[in-house]
């Protein structure tokens, strides 16, 4: 695999950063956690860690939430019976070298995966700093981004971006239609369905919209 030509150039192919771009609402996040949760990836990683970031980069806090989010999936793959979150500690008290100190040794030598959820930072510098400090995995490990822009995706992936596209009208309609009514209901409200039609045709193909405004109008026949 060839490195990504806007990737940090360093040449280090030990972590492969692999994108989800697309519009809120088109499911970036759902597909991420389909393929984190998917029992093959079990087999595949021996860390699997979710990190949610939104708009706050901040490398302290990500620090904090890999760490714990890392003691839980070994403590949920371990044999021994455990809740995951029993052996988490308080971090806020350490400072930035004894929680780095603490990461590394969470990943160190492991073949990981660990999802960046909702990635809004463009600070490049900021990026390199936490991508040096948790490529210290296995190889083969990887992380997967999520996020909504295309210039963020080109920024901290190595690999294409998986850009999600919209749903089709009849996709829409059908997924519509199952929040909108009880199965085969629909078959019984011809006008209602008509409506339903207009209706997504404004979702503009999203279908969060289309699960928000079916799910509204669930079991409401009035015109």
């Amino acid at each position: 695999m060839q490195p990504h030509p806007h990737g940090d150039g360093d040449g280090d192919k030990s972590v492969c950063v692999i994108p989800i771009v697309g519009i809120g609402g088109l499911g970036k996040t759902t597909l991420a956690k389909l393929v984190f949760n998917d029992k093959r990836m079990n087999q595949i990683f021996q860390l699997k860690m979710w990190v949610c970031v939104s708009d706050d980069f901040d490398i302290r806090k990500i620090i904090i939430k890999i760490i714990n989010s890392a003691t839980a999936s070994f403590s949920t793959s371990s044999s021994a019976p455990s809740s995951g979150l029993a052996h988490q500690e308080n971090m806020n008290n350490l400072d930035i070298v004894q929680l780095v100190s603490r990461l590394r040794q969470k990943l160190y030598g492991q073949k990981f995966l660990v999802v960046l959820d909702d990635v809004w930072n463009e600070d490049r510098a900021k990026w390199l700093e936490l991508k040096d400090l948790i490529k210290v995995g296995a190889s083969g490990s990887k992380i997967m981004v999520t996020t909504r822009s295309q210039s963020i995706a080109s920024m901290m992936g190595d690999v294409p971006s998986y850009v999600l596209e919209s749903l089709s009208l009849e996709d829409c309609l059908s997924l519509f239609l199952k929040w909108a009514f009880k199965e085969g209901d629909e078959k019984k409200y011809p006008n209602l369905v008509e409506i339903g039609k207009e209706i997504v045709k404004k979702c503009q193909g999203v279908p969060l919209a289309v699960r928000t405004l079916g799910s509204s109008l669930f079991t409401n026949f009035d015109i």
